[in-house]
């Protein structure tokens, strides 16, 4: 595990090196006019404060990720060793007719009830939880040509983490943060679910059809989605869809909340870009551990609701090496008792190398 650890930063951290190389990819891994050029380190930020003024259940989220270029690049005499003994092992999951990359993510997800001032238990509302976790992603992507006019991305993620407790430092986060900006710290994180190690296996796959021009111009996009989890996490079954309306589109699969993923870069960007965007993703729901409780101890748990969609909308604003998103989120009721749907904010940044 160590060494793939090494491997997979050395791998992200290269791209310098395949940048140089990529030239020499067979066409056929590079359908669209360009192939891809840039690898991507982004930052993203959820809070409930964000034009919602609120500080209770997705209390707040943050993920850094990387996500490579063409992993086929670091076959390449020019690249160091490690890096084309990674891309040779990974060689069987690359889709001939794909551009594969891969992507390291860190995250942490923080969910508390509606009175964070009271020491006392409330089964009543959602338990104290966090996810701490790191995520490992493999994806094929097939760019849009005159044979197949739609692209797509097919993503599978490995994620292994700790959910509660100590391990998951959701307490430590919280209530340090909040004394740093002097405001109330949470008094009931003694009720939160227990420690645990979690694993969570999560496929996806996206469509995106556009409009002639979209990549110069004015156009829009359309991006369906579907996919599921699997996990002593998170278990669902997922599907929705994006719709980008802009100027200069970047040719990746949009933006999108912090979850597995949801990472994409693109083969070719404008030196400028605008546009709005809307989505929903629905959710069928069989297992959520920050609302069920631990797997094999008791604690504290709550009901869930078996449906659940999240509503966004937003802009994006990007460049050659910079991206800029912010979006508003609408998630409806996710247990039973939960008085509002919730309203939360996120906001992205993104480097391309």
């Amino acid at each position: 595990m160590k060494r793939f650890l090494l491997l997979t930063a050395l791998a992200l951290a290269s791209t310098r090196f395949s940048q140089a190389t990529e030239t020499a990819v067979p066409a056929s891994t590079a359908v669209e006019s360009d192939s891809l050029r840039f690898g991507s380190l982004s930052v993203y930020i959820e809070n409930d404060k964000f034009f919602a003024g609120t500080d209770h259940n997705y209390t707040n989220g943050v993920k850094l990720s990387l996500l490579s270029t063409n992993l086929r690049a670091f076959d390449s005499d020019t690249v160091p060793g490690p890096l084309r003994a990674l891309s040779r092992t990974l060689h069987p999951l690359m889709s001939d007719e794909a551009i594969p990359k891969l992507g390291l993510s860190l995250g942490q997800q923080i969910y508390t009830p509606t009175d964070t001032q009271t020491p006392l238990d409330q089964p009543a509302d959602r338990p104290y939880a966090a996810w701490l976790y790191t995520g490992f992603t493999f994806q094929n992507y097939y760019p849009s040509s005159p044979e197949d006019p739609y692209a797509r991305l097919s993503t599978i993620e490995f994620q292994f983490g700790a959910a509660g407790g100590d391990w998951a430092l959701g307490e430590y986060v919280q209530n340090n943060y909040h004394k740093l900006i002097k405001v109330e710290t949470a008094k009931g994180w003694s009720h939160q679910i227990d420690s645990e190690p979690g694993v969570n296996l999560v496929y996806e796959h996206k469509w995106r059809w556009s409009t002639a021009g979209a990549r110069t111009g004015l156009g829009a996009d359309l991006i369906p989605h579907a996919g599921f989890s699997l996990g002593n996490v998170f278990t669902y079954a997922n599907t929705g869809a994006a719709f980008r309306l802009g100027y200069a589109l970047p040719s990746d699969f949009g933006t999108n909340l912090i979850r597995p993923s949801g990472d994409s870069n693109a083969t070719r960007r404008a030196p400028f870009g605008i546009w709005l965007f809307g989505q929903v993703d629905g959710r069928a729901v069989a297992r959520d551990i920050t609302l069920d409780g631990n797997t094999f101890s008791g604690g504290p748990s709550i009901e869930k609701q078996a449906f659940v969609a999240d509503l966004v909308g937003g802009i994006g604003v990007g460049t050659t090496s910079w991206q800029f998103t912010y979006a508003q989120a609408l998630r409806t009721k996710e247990f039973k008792g939960q008085t509002d749907d919730q309203a939360f904010g996120s906001l992205s940044l993104t480097y391309f190398y």
